[in-house]
C-alpha cells in the first residue's frame, strides 16, 4: 500500500493506493486537523469533478475506485495537482466544512 499526504489548513488529505490484480486500488480520505475526524471523500462533487468520470460510471458512487495503470497514471497527475493547488484546497476544504455539519463524520483517529 502507498500512502500520499497533501496538507491544507484545515485538513490532511491522505491518497491510499494498493494494487488489486491488474487494476490500482485508490480512497482519498481527509482528515480533519482539529478533532481527529475523518471521512473518505471520493463521492464528494468537489473532488468527482476534479477526475475524469462519467456520469453513468458507477465508481462515482464508491469510497474506493478500482483504476486501470493508465487512469491510475491520470489520476496520480490530477490530484498532485489539485492538492497542491491552494486555490483547490480552499474550496474543498470549504466543502468540506459544509459535509461535516450533516454530521457524516462519526469516524475519529488519535490526533499525532
Amino acid at each position: 500500500m502507498s500512502v500520499r499526504h497533501y496538507a491544507g489548513k484545515k485538513y490532511i488529505f491522505e491518497v491510499d493506493s494498493e494494487p488489486v490484480k491488474r487494476r490500482i486500488g485508490v480512497t482519498i480520505i481527509a482528515i480533519d486537523r482539529a478533532s481527529g475526524h475523518y471521512s473518505h471523500i471520493n463521492t464528494l462533487n468537489a473532488v468527482l469533478s476534479q477526475f475524469d468520470f462519467k456520469e453513468e460510471d458507477p465508481r462515482m458512487d464508491e469510497s474506493d475506485w478500482l483504476l486501470t495503470p493508465k487512469e491510475w497514471r491520470s489520476f496520480q497527475a490530477t490530484a498532485n495537482g489539485i492538492f497542491r493547488s491552494k486555490r483547490w484546497l480552499s474550496y474543498i476544504e470549504s466543502a468540506l466544512d459544509d459535509d461535516r455539519m450533516e454530521g457524516e463524520w462519526a469516524n475519529v483517529r488519535p490526533l499525532k
